[in-house]
């Protein structure tokens, strides 16, 4: 059964239609085009989301491009990998159009069998240059993660908002996933902009997975989506270390439900394993950064639930013309027969909202938070009024505003309690290891890096230069006859010194440097990805600023600095050596002076 819609509207409106056949395809077809909001529309959008197994997609979609040349078709075979008896393939193919009455729409297609990610991109930049009012982008795509990235890379700076989901296929049947636009492929990124003055957008990230347990850091990564290392520990082990789940061949299924957790700006970003490695790496759809910290998480239906009920309130707020949403495949997995209570949540206020379920999802916002997804569900509304204003929300969370007694609460099941003991307890132990984090790498006089960080710190960097080519300069300084300073003034003003000096040297620091208490009256500061003439311009600067200071009691002091860059096969020992051997060569010469070495 489909519905056929032939009445007109004055303003932007949105008509959801589903089939299973071709022949009901067909009518479908006849009565969107004869009908008055196509041929009234300035943009018509056309989603089409395909669960099906053997449905011939190349012929629809040939068929409603040839026949609905007004319109920008977009979409993509869904992610189907729940269990058995949650399978979707027998359900219908959603076709969804929205009608737009002043936004303009700007399809491109890219194949990337004849174009790369990078090629791809670089057209869309060299488009929004020409597009002033270019509002937001809806993508589809079939292509790796490592091509989508380095798609968005090229545009990125325009801060276009923009969502959209990675097309998916069935677990079971192992058909292609494919994403649709001018024509259906397995390798190809398809886009719209939407173009319009008067057009707003409301963008929500809705997780619900609460992070539990300590936090780790991945320290290598292969290409865009492999993590190779957890705390230079193979990778698997941290599912293997704390749920007991070994490599194997249900590995993906019991990890599922344990998202790992990464904060990118503002953005909560979850990442699920789709496949592991022979040598433990774990694999991703989406990309991975090395360097990021993560947690993993945990979910309950009912949170998932509630992050969504308060995203169904925010949209309601905004009062959209059309909704979209893009919806996780493992999401839908995790939820198992409670899944369809999320988009009905939607559905109940917008029966004609669209619903895309992918392997990811993309939530971009204007601030340029964000990223590509796993195991979300991003609501987007969208409306044509001058008045409006843009919303993003990045990271919903579930507000309980509602005061219950102790007295009159229900039973609350046992795994819920042991769950929000797990809970309160990692947030407390994190506190807890923040601040001995703080006594084992500061320096407890100045605040700043202590002796031990900063070797581990600089190996970083070595092993980064000595890997990727990468340039980064070290500066060894020390405080001119500090000695006399505590003789004559004593200990509590000598320390008072190198307190003031570090404050000093401190407002120059920048996010990428790396600034420590060596011993005593020594300090170092290294600058990555930076070369030796530009290293002794920074260290001359910050000579100046010593000597020009007003020191309490002292009046005035003067440092003395090394500066070295890296070569190839530096150590930590070498690299500092150098740098030291600058310093000497400076006092020797007079001292309040930077000399290269």
């Amino acid at each position: 059964m489909f519905v056929l819609h032939s009445e007109v509207k004055d303003n932007m409106n949105q008509k959801k239609y589903s089939f299973h056949t071709y022949e009901e395809l067909v009518t479908i077809v006849d009565v969107i085009k004869d009908s008055k909001d196509y041929k009234s529309a300035s943009g018509v959008l056309m989603q089409l989301y395909n669960p099906k197994i053997d449905a011939d997609d190349e012929a629809i979609v040939d068929y409603i491009n040839a026949n609905c040349s007004n319109a920008c078709l977009i979409g993509l075979t869904c992610a189907n990998i729940a269990d058995e008896e949650f399978d979707i393939k027998d359900n219908p193919i959603e076709l969804n159009i929205t009608y737009f009455k002043k936004t303009r729409l700007i399809e491109y297609d890219f194949d990337l069998n004849i174009a790369t990610g990078f090629v791809a991109g670089r057209m869309i930049n060299e488009a929004l240059q020409d597009i002033d009012d270019a509002k937001c982008m809806l993508t589809c795509y079939s292509c790796g993660s490592a091509v989508i990235h380095s798609f968005v890379s090229e545009f990125s700076h325009h801060k276009l908002p923009m969502f959209g989901a990675k097309a998916g296929r069935s677990i079971r049947a192992l058909n292609t996933a494919k994403a649709y636009g001018k024509r259906a492929g397995d390798n190809k990124i398809v886009s719209v902009i939407f173009a319009g003055t008067d057009l707003h957008i409301f963008m929500d990230n809705c997780l619900g997975f609460k992070e539990i347990g300590v936090e780790m850091v991945v320290t290598k990564t292969e290409g865009d989506n492999i993590i190779a290392e957890i705390d230079h520990r193979p990778a698997t082990e941290v599912y293997s270390k704390y749920l007991k789940v070994s490599p194997g061949k249900y590995f993906v299924e019991n990890v599922c439900e344990f998202p790992m957790i990464f904060h990118r700006r503002d953005c909560v970003i979850a990442r699920v394993p789709s496949a592991y490695g022979e040598d433990n790496s774990i694999h991703f759809t989406s990309d991975v950064v090395k360097g990021e910290k993560l947690r993993l998480s945990y979910g309950s239906a009912d949170n998932l639930l509630d992050t969504i009920s308060e995203s169904v309130r925010g949209i309601k707020n905004f009062n959209p013309e059309a909704v979209f949403l893009f919806e996780c495949g493992n999401r839908v997995r995790f939820l198992k027969e409670k899944a369809s209570s999320e988009t009905a949540s939607y559905r109940i206020l917008y029966p004609e909202v669209s619903v895309a379920v992918g392997y990811a999802e993309i939530y971009e916002s204007a601030s340029g938070s964000g990223g590509v997804l796993n195991s979300a569900l991003v609501a987007v509304g969208l409306k044509e009024d001058p008045d409006a204003e843009d919303e993003f929300r990045p990271g919903v969370t579930y507000i309980d505003d509602t005061q219950i007694q102790e007295d009159e609460r229900d039973y609350i099941p046992f795994v819920d309690r042991i769950l929000n003991f797990l809970e309160r307890t990692s947030i407390e132990l994190d506190s807890m290891n923040k601040e001995l984090g703080k006594i084992a790498y500061t320096d407890q006089l100045t605040r700043i890096y202590n002796r031990w960080e900063l070797e581990n710190k600089v190996n970083e960097i070595l092993s980064e230069c000595n890997e990727g080519g990468n340039r980064a300069s070290i500066i060894f300084m020390d405080i001119d006859h500090f000695k006399h300073v505590n003789d004559t003034y004593g200990h509590d003003v000598g320390d008072m010194v190198l307190r003031a000096s570090v404050d000093i040297i401190r407002d120059n620091l920048e996010a990428q440097h790396v600034f420590g208490r060596w011993g005593g009256e020594e300090f170092i500061y290294v600058l990555p990805d930076t070369g030796i003439d530009e290293a002794v311009e920074f260290a001359e600067n910050l000579r100046k600023q010593i000597q020009d200071n007003c020191f309490v009691t002292v009046q005035h002091i003067t440092m003395s600095f090394g500066v070295t860059q890296n070569i190839a096969g530096d150590t930590l020992e070498t690299f500092v050596k150098r740098a030291d051997d600058g310093l000497y060569k400076a006092k020797e010469g007079g001292r309040n002076r930077v000399v290269r070495n």
